[in-house]
């Protein structure tokens, strides 16, 4: 999880709206990242609610001058390659969930000889998780910051709690970094009452592909793919909105940069 600081910022005693609705926004957007309970959709929804409001509050007057402003650009441009490197996971993942649907439909038709659309879903998720490794490593470039005045360190924050909130959404597409995961495994997992939250759905379809290539199940439950196909498309809306924030962002910067 990232270092984000758990500090109160030295506003003056009147602070602005803006401020305080920012500042609130972060401490609840941390406590979502520290409770398992909450979903992946959950914390993008509040991560895009909380760039609402820095937006605003970079159109504060007292905040049009910061003193590390090529630092804070320099993140907020590697946030955004995280970002559209998330959109790139999201549309290859839909497109496996369609072509696997078209597999099992073509399974139930009776035509059998499907096993080698199974091994390139496989293939094409072992593909998807080693662009998202390489990414996780970006992702802790970004949550390494030094110290500055309290408008930086604010900014700094809201990097951090977006790097981590990236971070948790595409450990969740890539499911487990295993080679392969046991079906019994995954169903023993559930069985200890484990919260829904803490098991990405790309983790069950996937356990249940595997199954199925190795022989040890025969029957699908589509629902579970229906069900990742419709998080995956809600989860790209949040993100594409998500994505036009951050940009927005960047501009604002480099606006104060210039001036």
């Amino acid at each position: 999880m990232a270092s984000y600081h758990t500090r109160s910022f030295s506003f003056p005693a009147k602070s602005h709206p803006v401020v305080d609705q920012l500042s609130e926004q972060l401490c609840r957007l941390r406590s979502s990242q520290s409770a398992s309970t909450s979903s992946i959709t959950s914390k993008l929804t509040d991560l895009k609610d909380l760039y609402k409001s820095v937006d605003e509050f970079l159109q504060l007057p007292q905040n049009q001058k910061i003193v590390s402003v090529e630092e804070v650009i320099d993140g907020s441009l590697r946030l955004l390659d995280i970002c559209s490197t998330s959109q790139d996971a999201l549309v290859q993942s839909k497109q496996q969930i369609q072509d696997i649907q078209s597999s099992l439909r073509r399974r139930c038709n009776s035509e059998l000889n499907i096993s080698n659309d199974f091994s390139e879903y496989l293939q094409s998720r072992k593909s998807a998780k080693k662009m998202i490794k390489k990414s996780l490593k970006d992702i802790k470039q970004v949550e390494k910051s030094n110290e500055s005045n309290v408008i930086d360190s604010m900014l700094k924050d809201v990097q951090a709690i977006t790097a981590d909130v990236f971070k948790s959404l595409l450990t969740y597409i890539s499911g487990s970094q295993k080679s392969s995961w046991s079906f019994s495994k995954l169903v023993g997992k559930k069985a200890e009452k484990q919260t829904t939250a803490s098991i990405s759905k790309f983790e069950v379809v996937d356990a249940t592909i595997e199954s199925i290539c190795q022989k040890n199940k025969s029957n699908v439950d589509m629902s579970e793919i229906v069900q990742l196909e419709s998080e995956v498309q809600e989860i790209d809306e949040v993100v594409e909105c998500l994505f036009r924030h951050l940009v927005k962002t960047r501009v604002t910067l480099l606006n104060v940069l210039s001036n």
